[in-house]
């Protein structure tokens, strides 16, 4: 088997949280507590957990966004933490987030055209055929009309404005997407048109995506493997239909147990293997 794009390595990030009145001291909260995980050339790698488990700081930590407190992060073979000047500059060409607000993520005073060009620039790129064609065809490809490329974010609805952050990613041909929660704040149905969507990229690129989500029913339709997190620590990884089917962590069947019928084959899966469990259980008390 090939290494992996990305490799994660006991990753730590401490904040620190200030105390309160005259003789309040100072604390430190471990938001991520020795977190290994890998990402695959072309995979999706889900992370899921509810919200506070330390997803979005892992994803900002890989795409250094924030520094670590310790363990390491090696990229394509490099290590990412020694990248400075021009290498890290590369770096954050070939690494791109799409953010769960796209309203907040994208500037609101310029337009689509200098929002998705925007990248190439800070890359100090040529847009390939110039600006407004290459706007009008990344447009195209995440379902907006090219016509529109003079508008301005307000002017879209919240899934067409997350298909700008999307084109935003593209432009500089990254070879990992890290998608937090980049659906969540859309409708269902809207949900489903952007899933499609980026698993349509995925085929046609390539790329690889670090998925963040809380919703297991968005996972399982996206995912090729999971990584369940909970309080800053991955507690089970593995292929998407086991984890589904056979998962192994209290949290992660806490986790599937909320799901309304996610899939009746897993749900099946999932009877059978917890009836197995209870009778390993007595048979060994």
């Amino acid at each position: 088997m090939s290494e992996p794009l990305l490799r994660a390595t006991n990753l730590v990030k401490e904040f620190t949280i200030r105390g309160t009145g005259l003789l309040g001291r100072a604390a430190r909260l471990r938001a991520v507590d020795d977190v290994s995980l890998e990402v695959r050339t072309g995979e999706t790698l889900a992370l899921v957990g509810e919200s506070g488990s330390g997803k979005s700081t892992t994803a900002r930590l890989i795409a250094r966004l924030i520094d670590t407190t310790g363990g390491a992060i090696e990229f394509a073979g490099r290590e990412v933490h020694a990248l400075t000047g021009k290498d890290l500059h590369a770096y954050r060409g070939e690494v791109q987030v799409v953010f769960q607000d796209p309203y907040s993520s994208l500037n609101p005073k310029h337009t689509v055209e200098r929002i998705v060009t925007a990248p190439l620039i800070y890359q100090k790129r040529p847009v390939p055929g110039g600006a407004r064609a290459f706007t009008r065809e990344l447009m195209e490809r995440v379902g907006l009309n090219p016509d529109h490329s003079a508008r301005f974010p307000a002017q879209f609805s919240g899934g067409q404005a997350q298909r700008i952050g999307i084109a935003r990613a593209l432009a500089v041909s990254p070879k990992l997407i890290i998608a937090d929660e980049a659906v969540s704040a859309l409708d269902v149905s809207v949900q489903a048109q952007v899933i499609n969507l980026l698993r349509r990229l995925q085929d046609e690129e390539g790329f690889s995506y670090l998925f963040i989500a809380h919703d297991l029913a968005v996972v399982r339709q996206i995912a090729t493997r999971v990584a369940v997190m909970n309080e800053g620590r991955i507690v089970e990884t593995g292929d998407r239909d086991q984890v589904f089917g056979d998962p192994q962590d209290p949290y992660t069947r806490k986790l599937l147990a909320a799901v309304p019928r996610i899939r009746p084959e897993w749900d099946a899966a999932r009877r059978r293997n917890e009836r197995a469990r209870r009778e390993r259980q007595e048979a060994g008390a």
